[in-house]
């Protein structure tokens, strides 16, 4: 084939060239970056969303949020009356969080609201979700944090959370469609000084919000998961019978990071036909405050050790024993059963037979590092 025909060829192919058939003009739409659900009357879900308005301003430019609530039947039919409220076309395609009001999230399964963000193509799976302490449309209503919009600063903050262990590493994507035998847990924020906090992790059973865990009790949760951030940090009470002169309440404390960890999960049949779950930690952890000193000697150490490896182990008892409660099988227990243990799993209640397994964590922590002085 000559030059010519090569030519002629290219052209014909680019004629043939379809253009794009879903494009959508970003001046003509009105995108989110922060919505809420939350329970409007009977059993109406009420949707509050909130549109960046830039305006020019004398050296700059102002930021600011334009916030709607509307009650619907759906998801979707919250979106239609939207597009009725504002001067564009509802575009939920930049979704940063969603949030969840606490009483509609323990009001019924969240996953049909859900729906229409994995059926458009246009959805951002990515994008964060929180269960709100209040309503959703209460945090929405602060509509800036400082300088930053809501939506920016929470998008933030959960990262920020998500590093340090304190929250998991949830999204749309994540989340649906859930796999049987397997509960999930939720960001859980609240509103302190005009300004939202994590409080911890909202857990949830069969996609129905069940409990709360503390930040605290979050980190340990997390870690007994195998979902550790970058950085995992506890301050946690310690006695191990060494006084000072003059001690403080500081004294009796320590900081510690915890920087290597691993986990081994066992579940296993008894011979009355139980579930027995033995999830075994062993961390290495550096000292980052510890006003008492005395690291230097081998004798504080291992009664440190020791101190730090019951209390996370009763901790962790009493973490799995809230989860028991709620009915919120984190840890996957059901999935184990229904792979390795197929017919005694066709014979279980697992509403009912869930509260009675037996779990036996166990924390050894091992302190290594202990300052740049020693």
């Amino acid at each position: 084939m000559n030059r010519f025909s090569k030519t002629a060829a290219s052209l014909l192919t680019l004629l043939l060239l379809s253009g794009c058939w879903d494009q959508q003009l970003l001046k003509s739409s009105r995108i989110i970056h922060i919505g809420g659900f939350d329970r409007g009357e009977g059993d109406e879900l009420k949707v509050t969303v909130a549109f960046p308005d830039v305006s020019s301003i004398e050296g700059g430019r102002s930021e600011s949020n334009e916030i709607h609530t509307v009650t619907s039947n759906t998801t979707q039919h919250a979106r239609g009356i939207l597009d009725h409220e504002i001067s564009g076309n509802y575009s939920p395609s930049k979704l940063l969080v969603l949030l969840l009001g606490e009483e509609w999230a323990r009001a019924q399964n969240i996953m049909p609201y859900m729906d229409v963000y994995y059926r458009d193509p246009k959805s951002p799976l990515n994008a964060r979700l929180a269960v709100v302490n209040g309503t959703a449309e209460g945090l929405i209503g602060l509509k800036k944090v400082g300088t930053k919009l809501l939506g920016r600063f929470l998008d933030a903050l959960l990262e920020n959370m998500e590093d340090g262990t304190v929250i998991p590493r949830v999204n749309f994507q994540s989340i649906g469609p859930v796999k049987p035998g397997q509960d999930f847990a939720l960001p859980y924020v609240s509103i302190h000084d005009n300004k939202p906090v994590v409080q911890g992790v909202a857990l949830f059973h069969s996609n129905v919000m069940t409990a709360s865990l503390s930040s605290e009790e979050s980190l340990i949760y997390l870690l007994l998961k195998g979902q550790k951030g970058k950085t995992a940090r506890l301050t946690l009470p310690v006695n191990i019978g060494e006084e000072k002169e003059h001690e403080t309440k500081a004294d009796r404390y320590i900081t510690v990071d915890l920087h290597k960890y691993s986990r081994k999960m066992k579940v296993e049949l008894t011979e009355s036909g139980g579930v027995r779950v033995k999830i075994q930690l062993k961390i290495n952890a550096a000292v980052i405050e510890y006003p008492l000193d005395r690291l230097n000697q081998k004798e504080t150490l291992q009664k440190l050790d020791a101190a730090l490896s019951r209390l996370l182990t009763a901790r962790a008892k009493a973490i799995t024993r809230k989860m028991q409660e709620a009915n919120h099988d984190g840890y996957g227990v059901a999935l184990r059963l229904m792979a390795f243990h197929p017919e005694a799993w066709k014979k279980m209640n697992w509403e009912e037979d869930y509260k009675d397994v037996q779990f036996e964590p166990d924390i050894r922590l091992k302190i290594e590092r202990k300052g740049i002085t020693f």
